[in-house]
């Protein structure tokens, strides 16, 4: 093999591990909005789960939940005071009090202030 074909293929190696690479270090984001939920649950329990060391298996899964709304802000919705709910746009028409259906993906659990928080929130009803 002549040194100039090894060169050839050493820079066609590297340009291929280069490229794959790249193509697993940045993946295309995830669409929370048009994915299908793995789990629906109701506030209360999905609060329960993460009490008891039962949540960890939901933590960066998209899941729907139902419930009351307890505190409006711009871009949040806290429902039955415990799931907190991240949106990317604001939001018009609901209010507390109202029953919700939202779809969202799960971040994590505040074991400080005892609250589940979701993020790239859409409703769902």
């Amino acid at each position: 093999m002549t040194q100039r074909r090894r060169f050839l293929l050493l820079i066609s190696s590297l340009a291929m591990i280069g490229y794959f690479g790249y193509t697993y270090m940045y993946k295309d984001h995830r669409d929370i909005k048009t994915e299908v939920s793995e789990i629906e649950i109701v506030a209360p329990y999905l609060l329960e789960r993460f009490k008891n060391d039962d949540g960890n298996d939901l933590l960066n899964k998209t899941i729907t939940v139902t419930g009351t709304i307890t505190q409006v802000a711009s871009k949040v919705i806290t429902i039955d005071s415990n799931v907190h709910c991240s949106f990317a746009t604001e939001l018009t028409g609901v209010k507390n009090g109202d029953i919700i259906i939202i779809k969202g993906r799960c971040i994590g659990y505040d074991d400080l202030f005892e609250i589940v928080k979701l993020d790239q929130c859409t409703i769902i009803k």
